[in-house]
């Protein structure tokens, strides 16, 4: 009875140590899981984004890749009694940023610009910063106009060489500017929009493209047309150009339509040839859904040494469209089918996405 009783004294402990076993590996497995847990919310926290990447006014936004990776944005002046024109920002990461000063303070804002304070980009030009941006002259003529950075960084101060605008045509406004470098060719280009829409009777919307000299304050040789409005989704519009290269491509990204409401939406059109035979993508790239209204004018920027490319532009949200509303700053990734770019569901994000750095 002795050694059964002993032996029933070591199933006992034998037990307890396995329960205890058990008990303490269900513990650490517990803490583990709990670790997990928060590491995801950090990561999704640190590693992902939803729209808007800025919440509050950021309409027509031109994005320039600064570094390896810093991208500096300017964007329009939303209200014309406003001293300071076109609110610049800066990011690591395309989706925080900082708001850093205005390219002009009322002081340095050129002579000849009177209001509609639109569509500023800042492209690197012979070694100098340089601001094409559009405005209304004291005619009331749509403008292009040119500023250089004074002290040859990319904030400024900004002044105008010119004292008069860069591209004027006294019969249809010009307007949204940009410039692409053609680094086969060492040759730059300025594309602008011919705004016929704002004419009446309303004229052709036209894409124009033109060699920009190296001095970045001039234009050369043979206008080009590139695309117009001429399907029906684009309604009477064509505007906000950004053009690229993605071999075996040039690319032009477009807006299209009433910027105002649900129809204005993102185009592209591709060719082999810089200044023609561009073909659009029968249908919008990116257009309006329950959440994001009238997605447009838009940046694509390149994430340094990749092949990954993002696009940046402006929306409305869902019932706070037109007027005074805020344009917010949005984002999405671009991705490419059959030589063509694309983002998914065609239509801005409305849930989390990975950051693109």
């Amino acid at each position: 009875q002795g050694n059964l009783h002993l032996s029933s004294i070591k199933q006992w402990y034998q037990r307890r140590v396995r329960d205890t076993q058990q008990f303490h590996a269900l513990k650490m497995v517990g803490k583990i899981l709990a670790y997990l847990v928060c590491l995801c919310c950090l990561l999704g926290s640190t590693f992902a984004y939803e729209n808007p990447v800025v919440n509050n006014q950021c309409p027509d936004p031109g994005v320039f890749l600064l570094d390896e990776k810093t991208y500096f944005a300017v964007t329009t002046t939303v209200n014309d009694s406003q001293v300071d024109k076109y609110p610049m920002r800066i990011s690591n990461d395309l989706v925080n940023w900082t708001q850093i000063g205005y390219v002009f303070n009322g002081k340095n804002t050129p002579s000849w610009a009177v209001n509609s304070f639109w569509a500023p980009e800042i492209h690197y030009i012979s070694g100098n910063y340089f601001v094409y941006f559009a405005a209304r002259d004291k005619t009331g003529r749509l403008c292009v106009g040119v500023a250089v950075s004074q002290s040859g960084n990319i904030d400024g101060p900004y002044y105008d060489p010119l004292g008069a605008p860069l591209l004027r045509n006294a019969s249809v406004g010009y307007i949204d500017a940009t410039v692409f470098y053609d680094e086969p060719t060492n040759e730059y280009y300025i594309l602008w929009k011919q705004d016929g829409n704002g004419n009446s009777p309303q004229i052709p919307s036209i894409i124009f493209a033109q060699k920009l000299s190296k001095s970045g304050t001039s234009v050369v040789g043979e206008r080009y047309s590139l695309i117009q409005n001429d399907l029906p989704w684009e309604g009477a519009v064509v505007e906000g150009p950004w053009l690229i290269y993605n071999s075996p491509y040039y690319y032009l990204f477009y807006s299209a339509n009433a910027y105002y409401d649900q129809t204005y939406c993102l185009g592209v059109a591709r060719s082999k040839n810089i200044t023609s035979g561009f073909s659009k993508f029968p249908t919008p790239i990116v257009k309006s859904n329950s959440k994001w209204i009238g997605p447009g004018h838009c940046s694509v920027v390149n994430i340094k040494n990749t092949n990954r490319w993002e696009i940046v532009y402006h929306s409305w949200l869902v019932n706070y469209v037109g007027g005074n509303n805020d344009r917010v700053l949005m984002i999405d990734s671009l991705l490419w089918e059959n030589d063509w770019p694309y983002v998914n569901t065609t239509s801005p994000s409305i849930s989390q996405q990975p950051n693109p750095i």
